[in-house]
């Protein structure tokens, strides 16, 4: 009989070194954390006036395979982003604003970014398992006048 355990134990820590295990059934455990968010704002000059066709590009620091969204303000200096699957961190992702039109709505306008982790953000759906929910994020980005000589 004893000599029957230490058979079963020396052949166990065989199967255990080999990298076998009891044949337990075990839950899935693989996947990443994901999140949805949406970039949302009003882009205005110094002094508080919207600011029409200024492009918006939500970018991931890294670009693992993700392609940038990008959007426009409307007459009302307001943009809203498609929303954006996130594999990664969310303080990765940086919103540019560019005057894409000249003189044409008020004057030239100086390039700017944000990062999303400078923003107000609040989760507007319930996560569950891997997936955790849906953010909104909220900016109001002033740009400057470019100086003419």
């Amino acid at each position: 009989m004893k000599t029957n355990k230490l058979m079963t134990r020396l052949l166990s820590s065989a199967l255990i070194a080999l990298g076998f295990t009891s044949c337990e059934e075990m839950e899935d455990e693989y996947g990443s954390p994901s999140r949805d968010f949406q970039v949302k704002g009003v882009v205005t000059d110094e002094n508080g006036k919207p600011i029409e066709n200024i492009r918006v590009i939500i970018r991931n620091a890294y670009e693992y395979g993700y392609s940038p969204d990008t959007t426009y303000t409307d007459a009302q200096g307001n943009f809203s982003s498609n929303v954006i699957r996130d594999y990664g961190f969310i303080n990765e992702h940086t919103a540019y604003f560019d005057d894409i039109d000249g003189d044409a709505n008020g004057g030239t306008f100086q390039s700017d970014s944000t990062s999303l982790n400078d923003m107000p953000s609040k989760q507007t759906e319930k996560g569950d398992g891997w997936y955790e929910g849906k953010y909104e994020f909220e900016v109001q980005q002033k740009l400057k006048k470019e100086e003419t000589h």
